[in-house]
């Protein structure tokens, strides 16, 4: 029998090669399908052919930042679960980002534990 996270899709866009394939691992470990993208149009293009459940989002990428990648993608998806990572938190970008209806806003550095936990709860499981 599966588990519940096996049918869950998450989408990570960070410009950091080695935080994705982190974080990829980490995901994967978890039985989620994970998909990767190293910028914002990447990220959205990814998210409308992939259709992932829940977007972990880097803030600080070159060209399109994540506040910028969010605008775009909620443009054609208002339901996706966004998790914001920064390591540069400022209340207007904090703001901006509950204005696009994000679940949770992680500061950099975190515990690999505290992203899973963070996950966990944006899909109910705890």
């Amino acid at each position: 029998m599966k588990k519940e996270s096996n049918s869950r899709k998450i989408l990570i866009i960070d410009d950091e090669l080695d935080l994705r394939d982190l974080y990829e691992k980490l995901l994967e470990l978890q039985d989620y399908q994970v998909f990767c993208a190293a910028s914002g149009p990447d990220g959205i293009q990814l998210n409308e052919q992939k259709n992932p459940d829940l977007i972990i989002l880097d803030m600080h990428m070159p060209g399109m930042n994540g506040i910028e990648t969010l605008r775009n993608i909620r443009k054609t998806d208002d339901s996706v679960i966004v998790v914001i990572l920064t390591g540069y938190a400022c209340p207007d970008t904090i703001r901006e980002a509950i204005d696009l209806n994000v679940s949770e806003y992680l500061s950099k550095p975190f515990e690999n534990k505290e992203l899973l936990n963070v996950i966990g709860k944006a899909f109910g499981f705890k």
